[in-house]
């Protein structure tokens, strides 16, 4: 039987320090991985000097903060409207 999935708001995100605007962010914490969900960032997480973005720091509706996560791994989705993209990172719990 699947579970609903816990996503909690944020308000907002910081990619490698830069602070990044967006259409929706939502955080869900697993057993081992954490994942942010970003619709339609803005800049967009490609950084100048590198292929994408390190860490990711971000503040959810609740004024609970996590800065400097380092990321593992992402997903980018393309459509018409929005662009998605997925955060994945193992912090030490």
């Amino acid at each position: 039987m699947n579970s609903p999935r816990s996503l909690y708001p944020l308000v907002r995100i910081w990619l490698d320090e830069t602070p990044t605007t967006f259409m929706h962010a939502f955080f869900e914490k697993l057993a081992y991985e954490w994942i942010v969900e970003i619709v339609n960032p803005y800049p967009l997480p490609l950084m100048e000097n590198k292929e994408y973005v390190m860490y990711l720091s971000f503040e959810m509706d609740d004024g609970t903060t996590h800065s400097s996560l380092a990321i593992q791994s992402y997903t980018m989705e393309q459509g018409n409207e929005f662009t998605v993209y997925r955060f994945f990172m193992y912090p030490h719990l």
